[in-house]
């Protein structure tokens, strides 16, 4: 009667688990609790069905017996699922890997009984003999997804205590319950001591966790925090992506009288290739220094914090294309007007001399960090790895209120960070980046948008003669010199600071007819002009809805996006190895 207790036990928290994913429907984890408690009811009610006390109320009891095997299926998944989801981890390849053998392991158990039971030669079985009858395959299977799937949550919780906090330490003491319950379970099956089969109260462990969990997801919700769904006041739609720092989000902003705000949420997650505190360091780095970079051309950051040790960062939503996405345009054979090029570099410089005015180097400016609005406007983004004007390189901050690691702990001597392709030659042979670093960057952006590629890619004869020979137009000769001086090997051969080649760009943008860069965006990216317009219309965007969307808007970011990384030093050129290379035909 125990077991039969248990099952609707489990059933009544199955359905409020339910009711709570159907009403509030970004909260997954509910949706996973309430799948894995209606798991737990069935196994209950297969065991209790069976057992020899209620014996004489069925008749049969193969299909009892099926009933609890099927659970072997969606058990551990939905299980190991909630552990993820109550940790707020992300779903990475290792724990895709370990939830597919899971359901593998759990169609071989089935399979295994379904065989034992059709075996049989009546029509009542009970647990006792299930168990044995399935001794060579199902028994073990069983015992490996069950050991598989505690030790996983046990280890998960404890990994994740210092930066999960609460919710990781619940997690972590159902885990021992539910280990210790299974040894006795294994102990009884193995012969070493007997008593009544009572593996269903590996149930109870998770009965304790979900009321936690709910009075821990209650009292976040309460000072506007929600695990799993936002972070205080912010409730996550869609992954944009994953960068070098952590995870993209597309969220929004709630607040009281239906009051909803699109932002972008960038979230730092665990990877075991880099030092924790380095990580920490350039991540908090990015909010404080974007943070106090107030223009038109920057992006702007709202919101910097803390839950349970997951930091992230708040930014303005974007509603537009990158870059790289027009240099992608152009390298498939399709054309961007020079006035629109021109006023995409005037802009991105307007951003970064205010940037550079401020003591602050980005360090990273490429084609996709610049993005271009549908209103027209050039945001200069990702200030991830930037750092101030004569400070020593992954220089800390002073003040913190953070627990950060000291300057000798963050990058080796020797180590370059930034992206290769846009890296000026100094900062490939380790020297200090420089604001002449981000002119070159910008360059090789201006070269990608003209001509498709980046430089080092030779020119055709008939780019050649529209660009050098003597008939090209003036224009067109004036910006190719700009370009060749924005991208010269030689840091001092460059112009000297942002406003200079603002400056040099002019005449050129002068001479080239008016353009109203949103109105060409838009014209030229109307289809993801008409998703973005349907996004901003939401008036309370669902999980479901958005992601639904974004499954049928074109992609904004390409997939063979170069990452940010370490670069070990090269030689620095010679003068005349510099000479050399910039007259060579790119």
């Amino acid at each position: 009667m125990l077991h039969l207790a248990l099952a609707g036990a489990f059933f009544v928290l199955a359905l409020v688990h339910f009711a709570t994913w159907a009403a509030v429907r970004s909260q997954r984890v509910q949706l996973w609790l309430a799948t894995s408690f209606l798991s737990f009811a069935a196994l209950s009610l297969s065991t209790g069905a069976t057992h020899h006390e209620v014996g004489w109320m069925f008749v049969d009891t193969r299909p009892w017996l099926l009933l609890g095997a099927l659970c072997s299926i969606p058990l551990p998944y939905t299980l190991l699922r909630v552990l993820w989801a109550l940790l707020d981890v992300p779903l990475t390849r290792t724990r895709r890997v370990l939830l597919g053998v899971a359901v593998a392991f759990g169609a071989m158990r089935v399979a295994d009984v379904l065989g034992s039971v059709l075996a049989t030669s009546g029509p009542r079985m009970t647990a006792e003999e299930l168990a044995r009858a399935t001794m060579g395959l199902g028994l073990p299977m069983f015992w490996l997804l069950a050991v598989t799937v505690g030790g996983t949550w046990a280890l998960e919780g404890a990994r994740t205590l210092k930066r999960r906090g609460a919710m990781a330490a619940a997690v972590f003491v159902a885990a021992l319950l539910a280990l210790g319950i299974l040894g006795r379970e294994l102990a009884v099956d193995a012969g070493w001591m007997k008593g009544p089969p009572l593996f269903a109260l590996v149930g109870l462990p998770f009965l304790l966790l979900a009321s936690t969990s709910l009075a821990i997801l209650t009292a976040r919700s309460l000072r506007g925090a929600d695990l799993g769904t936002g972070i205080h006041r912010y409730r996550r739609l869609a992954r944009l992506g994953r960068g070098g720092m952590g995870e993209v989000w597309l969220a929004v902003r709630t607040g009281r009288a239906g009051f909803n705000r699109l932002v972008v949420l960038k979230r730092m997650v665990d990877e075991d290739s880099e030092d924790p505190a380095v990580r920490l360091h350039r991540f908090i780095g990015e909010a404080r220094t974007a943070a106090r970079l107030h223009h038109p051309n920057i992006v702007s950051v709202h919101d910097l914090g803390q839950v349970d040790g997951a930091w992230f960062i708040v930014m303005e939503y974007l509603s537009g294309v990158n870059a790289l996405k027009l240099a992608r345009l152009v390298r498939r054979g399709g054309e961007v007007p020079l006035e629109v090029v021109v006023e995409l570099c005037l802009q991105s410089l307007k951003g970064l001399a205010y940037a550079h005015e401020r003591g602050v180097i980005h360090r990273d400016i490429s084609a996709d960090n610049l993005v271009v609005t549908f209103d027209g406007v050039v945001k200069v983004v990702d200030f991830g790895i930037a750092h101030g004007v004569g400070s020593p390189q992954e220089h800390l901050a002073a003040r913190s209120t953070a627990s950060l690691p000291s300057v000798s702990r963050l990058t080796q001597a020797g180590d370059v960070i930034g992206k290769l392709a846009y890296m000026p030659p100094e900062r490939r042979a380790g020297a200090e980046a420089t604001t002449s670093g981000d002119i070159y960057a910008l360059g090789c952006v201006l070269h990608e948008l003209l001509w498709g590629d980046l430089p080092g890619v030779g020119l055709s004869l008939q780019q050649r003669a529209q660009w050098e020979g003597p008939d090209a137009p003036a224009v067109n000769r004036l910006l190719r010199g700009i370009v060749e001086k924005a991208l010269h090997l030689t840091p001092a051969r460059r112009f000297s600071d942002a406003k200079e080649l603002e400056q040099a760009l002019l005449p050129v943008r002068q001479a080239l007819p008016t353009v109203d860069l949103g109105s060409w965006l838009r014209e030229n990216f109307s289809e993801r002009w008409s998703h973005e317009r349907e996004l901003s219309e939401m008036s309370d965007p669902a999980p479901e809805e958005v992601q639904a969307l974004l499954s049928r808007a074109p992609a904004s970011v390409p997939a063979e996006l170069a990452p940010t990384q370490l670069v070990a030093k090269k030689e620095e050129p010679s003068e005349e190895e510099a000479t050399r290379r910039l007259r060579s035909p790119r």
